[in-house]
């Protein structure tokens, strides 16, 4: 009768766990995604923003009762490629996060803490990812806010305060020789998906 009951139970649990559906989202990430990095001197506020150009594809993995992780979750951007409006500034920016030395600045999702709806209201929720920057990677929990348009692109934003020394980096003491530099960064990305149509 004992052995009857313990076969019972787990004939249920494992009925349940088979009856939960596990989904895959897969979004291939689009030419307009951008990442920009924004900061203060004792004179203006300026930002740097790079455009991305790879081909990456994130995959989410949804399952009931669980956070949504990604099976897939990396986007890398090219380190070099920041623009900051004048050259000087390009150029100083430039060399702050060593972009000859650690040309790839990589995002990695790992998690989000609830599974996105993906309908036109603006969704927010945190996200836990990795950033590294300049040979330095780091988990952070991330703000994000995700939107779909009618056009069929998913937008996934976020932005998280920084600074240098996050990534052991210091911040320069005079930006286009003239300028101290704040050391507290904001790093805003605006990721454009589009749901990948063979999965």
């Amino acid at each position: 009768m004992k052995h009857l009951l313990v076969l019972l139970v787990v004939t249920i649990v494992g009925s349940s766990f088979a009856t939960s559906p596990v989904l895959l989202h897969r979004f291939i990430v689009q030419p307009e995604s951008t990442l920009t990095v924004a900061g203060k001197t004792n004179v203006n506020s300026f930002q740097c923003t790079t455009l991305y150009c790879g081909r990456d594809t994130l995959v989410l993995r949804e399952s009931a009762g669980v956070r949504p992780v990604f099976l897939k979750g990396n986007v890398q951007l090219d380190a070099s490629a920041f623009s900051c409006g004048l050259q000087l500034m390009t150029n100083d920016f430039n060399k702050t996060i060593k972009a000859k030395e650690y040309p790839a600045i990589e995002i990695e999702f790992i998690s989000f803490e609830k599974t996105p709806v993906f309908g036109c209201a603006e969704e927010r929720f945190k996200g836990h990812m990795k950033i590294a920057l300049a040979g330095v990677r780091k988990a952070f929990d991330v703000n994000c806010v995700i939107e779909a348009k009618s056009n069929g692109i998913i937008y996934l934003r976020g932005n998280h305060t920084f600074t240098f020394a996050d990534f052991n980096l210091s911040a320069p003491s005079r930006m286009m020789g003239m300028v101290k530099v704040d050391e507290n960064l904001e790093v805003k990305f605006n990721l454009a998906l589009k749901v990948d149509p063979n999965l």
